[in-house]
C-alpha cells in the first residue's frame, strides 16, 4: 500500500479516536467533515477504522489489557472501558486497512472473497462493513454510490454493517435479499435447507428477489428467518444466547445444543474431511456441548464417551456405534 494510503489511514484512525472519545470540539466537527469531503478514499478510511472498533468491542480483545498496562507503567490516567477499547484500535484499524489495500469503491466491477474448506477468514470491506466468511463459502461484492451489493454465493457469512442511510447494504442469497443500513446479521445458503437468516443487531428487511411474489419482511435483533423459494417467510425470535451459540463458528467452534448424532455429524462434515460415520441405532441420541469445529475425532471421543458408545477410528473415518452399550445392558 502507497504511503498516501497509509497516511490517509492513519489520520481516519485518529479520527475515530477522537470521535469515540467525544473530544470533539464544534470546530473540529467542521474540519472532519472538510477532511472527509477531501477526498472519496477518506470515508472508506474513516469506515474501516470505526468497524474494526466495534469488532474490538463485540468480541472483547486484548486493547483494554494492552492499554491497562500500558497506563500502570506510564502513570497514565485511568480510561474508562469504552476509551480504553478506542485508544487500542488504532493500531488494528491500521492493520485492517493495510489488509484491504487499495480495494476503494468501484462501480464497474467486482470484489469476490471465498474461504477454503475448513478455513474461517475476515475481510474488511472499502467502507468499512467486516464480512466473516464460513467454511467453504464464496461472496461478490460490489459497491455503486447507491448502494452496496453482496452476493452470497455458497455457504455462510456473517456481515458487520457500517452505517451509512444513504447507501442500503443488501445481501443476495439465491432467491432472497436482505436489505439493511447498519447491523449484524448472517445469512446461511446450504445444500438441502432453506436460507437462513440471523438478526443479531439492528433491523433487516427480507423480501424475494422477483418482486410482487410476497410482501417484505423487516425483523429486528434476536431474530431466526427462514426462507425457502416456494414457501412464505417465516421469522421467530430466539433467545440472545442462541445467536452467540449459533454463531460460535467465527471463533472455530460448533456448539450444539440438544442436536442428534446424526446432524452433529452433518455439522463436522462442513469442517472436515474425517467423517463421522453414525449407526442408526443411535443416529438420534443427543448432545450438547461446544466443541473445535476441525477436530471430528475429539468430537466423538467425548460423545461416546457420554452416551457409553463404542468408537472406530481409521482410514479417515470414524463409526459410532451402540455396542458397548447394548453389551453393557446385557450384563446387567
Amino acid at each position: 500500500m502507497s504511503s498516501i494510503n497509509q497516511q490517509i489511514d492513519s489520520q481516519a484512525a485518529e479520527w475515530a479516536t477522537k470521535r469515540n472519545l467525544g473530544e470533539l470540539t464544534p470546530e473540529a466537527n467542521a474540519e472532519f467533515d472538510a477532511w472527509l469531503a477531501e477526498d472519496i478514499r477518506h470515508l472508506g478510511a474513516y469506515g474501516r477504522a470505526e468497524a474494526v472498533l466495534a469488532r474490538l468491542e463485540r468480541i472483547q480483545g486484548g486493547a483494554v489489557a494492552e492499554v491497562r498496562q500500558w497506563q500502570t507503567t506510564t502513570g497514565a490516567p485511568n480510561w474508562t472501558r469504552r476509551q480504553a477499547f478506542v485508544a487500542g484500535s488504532i493500531a488494528a484499524s491500521v492493520a485492517a486497512a493495510v489488509f484491504v489495500g487499495t480495494e476503494y469503491w468501484r462501480t464497474d466491477q467486482r470484489e469476490n472473497y471465498s474461504a477454503d474448506f475448513g478455513q474461517v477468514r475476515e475481510v474488511v470491506l472499502a467502507d468499512g462493513s467486516i464480512v466473516t466468511l464460513n467454511t467453504n463459502s464464496k461472496v461478490s461484492v460490489k459497491f455503486t454510490k447507491e448502494r452496496r451489493e453482496i452476493h452470497l454465493l455458497q455457504g455462510e457469512a456473517l456481515f458487520d454493517v457500517a452505517k451509512n442511510k444513504n447507501r442500503p447494504f443488501v445481501v443476495v442469497a439465491g432467491d432472497m435479499q436482505v436489505r439493511a443500513v447498519g447491523t449484524s446479521f448472517t445469512v446461511s445458503m446450504l445444500p438441502s435447507r432453506p436460507i437462513q437468516v440471523l438478526v443479531r443487531e439492528g433491523v433487516v428487511e427480507l423480501s424475494h428477489v422477483t418482486k410482487g411474489r410476497t410482501m417484505p419482511v423487516r425483523v429486528s435483533a434476536n431474530t431466526q428467518v427462514l426462507a425457502s423459494r416456494d414457501v412464505p417467510i417465516i421469522a421467530a425470535e430466539v433467545s440472545k444466547t442462541k445467536i452467540e451459540r449459533d454463531l460460535a463458528w467465527q471463533f472455530g467452534h460448533i456448539a450444539l445444543d440438544n442436536k442428534t448424532l446424526q446432524d452433529a455429524a452433518n455439522e463436522f462434515s462442513r469442517y472436515s474431511d474425517v467423517r463421522i460415520i453414525v449407526d442408526p441405532s443411535v443416529a438420534k441420541r443427543t448432545v450438547t456441548g461446544l466443541f473445535v469445529a476441525n477436530d471430528p475425532i475429539g468430537f466423538a471421543k467425548a460423545a461416546a464417551a457420554v452416551l457409553k458408545l463404542e468408537l472406530e477410528v481409521g482410514d479417515g473415518k470414524i463409526h459410532l456405534s451402540g455396542k458397548l452399550n447394548a453389551e453393557s445392558v446385557g450384563k446387567s
